[in-house]
């Protein structure tokens, strides 16, 4: 086996990793949290906001949970299109409803399929 098959292999089993625990995460949690809609009250971006491409946006929001108002203690990732004031959706914690989660189904299944994809390129030699 090459280097190169080792590699694919690594980042294979790495991406089958962060799919099972996002997994594990969503079925231990689904029954415990609740969805509402929040507005954007702060934006955080790790690189500066002229750099489009690899950067994301964080943003920390404010909702209402049962008539009470909260900010959320930590920030969730929005798409690179929301600025402040644009309303998310967000899933709270119902224990303690400043807390929220980011479940993506979406990440999920693109880690399945990289690793997928890192499989059959080393066990074809497509590399």
């Amino acid at each position: 086996m090459n280097n190169d098959a080792i590699f694919l292999y690594i980042i294979a089993a790495t991406a089958l990793c962060f799919g099972l625990i996002n997994c594990i995460q969503i079925l231990l949690k689904r029954n415990r949290t609740a969805q509402t809609t929040g507005t954007i009250i702060s934006i955080k971006m790790p690189n500066p906001e002229t750099a489009k491409a690899r950067n994301s946006k964080w943003a920390q929001v404010s909702y209402t949970v049962d008539g009470k108002s909260y900010q959320s203690q930590n920030r969730v990732q929005v798409p690179m299109t929301l600025q402040v004031g644009s309303t998310v959706k967000v899933r709270y914690d119902r224990l303690n409803p400043e807390k929220l989660y980011s479940f993506s189904l979406l990440r999920i299944a693109v880690s399945i399929l990289i690793a997928a994809i890192c499989i059959l390129a080393a066990v074809f030699k497509l590399i």
